[in-house]
């Protein structure tokens, strides 16, 4: 089976040219410069490896969407993606094709939990993947290691997926698209080094934060009903402490706190439209499904 690798890349100098030079063992190399400002294409170019430059930084997703257009485009089975940053092994991805080469998944995930290699991971990270997992688990029903960015995927199945994130959140809209498509997906253990050179090109708290933002999006389009539940229920919980504040003065003074009884009714009001809301949203998500 035909293979191509997808690295899709931002100011990686320092590591790019290892990558494309270990990975094209495996398969054609095609590197995605998401608009680097260094010597990355340069360097990319010289390993071996075919690259499609975006003029300006548009986002992981976006570089993933140019590298899944360009293999549709051509004469390949199977796609790899492998991070440019050098925390995944190239020689791993004979272990990631080998279950869609024998028909067992269509789109296979390099996992750090079935190895142990999470035990590397900086605690801060561990926690931080912990809710984003369990976020993807509420969108997607399934439970994997949903921010690997190491991974196979079938040709024919790309087709089935309409991918629209621009960003890292790419990785779970994959997982929920796939989900969707009835596509099987497998998790193989892989290992993961987080010495490597720039590990830190955004915060990570705000990074965290606009992943699960993503994934909460994720999770009201596919499970309406819980996530505008449990608005609703957080709504009404504000809407009883502001009302105990409130109606707390009545048996000694005979008054209420007009701010806080108002600001009840307001919450109870909105509670009854997030519930509504998610009610309405329910029937249609099954209608468009069905």
């Amino acid at each position: 089976m035909r293979t191509l690798i997808i690295i899709p890349a931002y100011n990686e100098e320092l590591t790019i040219g290892s990558v494309v030079a270990l990975a094209k063992k495996y398969g054609d190399v095609l590197v995605v410069d998401d608009g680097s400002t260094d010597r990355t294409s340069e360097i990319a170019k010289e390993a071996g490896a075919v690259v499609i430059r975006h003029e300006v930084n548009r986002g992981k997703g976006a570089a993933l969407r140019t590298g899944f257009k360009y293999a549709l485009a051509g004469d390949y089975d199977v796609v790899v993606t492998i991070d440019a940053d050098g925390q995944h092994n190239p020689d791993e991805i004979p272990r990631l094709v080998n279950p869609i080469v024998t028909g067992k998944a269509d789109l296979v995930i390099g996992s750090r939990y079935l190895g142990g290699a999470s035990k590397k991971v900086p605690l801060y990270r561990r926690l931080g993947l912990w809710v984003l997992n369990k976020g993807t688990k509420l969108a997607a029903d399934t439970e994997v290691d949903s921010q690997s960015g190491f991974r196979a995927i079938r040709v024919t199945a790309l087709g089935k997926l309409n991918l629209n994130s621009d960003d890292y959140s790419a990785e779970t809209d994959m997982i929920v698209k796939a989900r969707e498509a009835g596509l099987v997906i497998k998790e193989v253990p892989i290992s993961v080094r987080y010495d490597v050179p720039n590990k830190h090109k955004r915060n990570p708290l705000s990074h965290g934060l606009s992943l699960l933002a993503a994934i909460l999006g994720l999770i009201g389009y596919r499970r309406p009903m819980l996530f505008f539940g449990i608005l609703s229920l957080l709504s009404f919980g504000v809407a009883a402490v502001l009302g105990y504040w409130g109606f707390r003065p009545y048996q000694q003074t005979g008054h209420v706190v007009l701010t806080q009884t108002i600001g009840a009714g307001i919450f109870v009001i909105i509670g009854i439209q997030f519930f509504v809301s998610g009610l309405m949203l329910n029937v249609l998500a099954k209608m468009v499904r069905e």
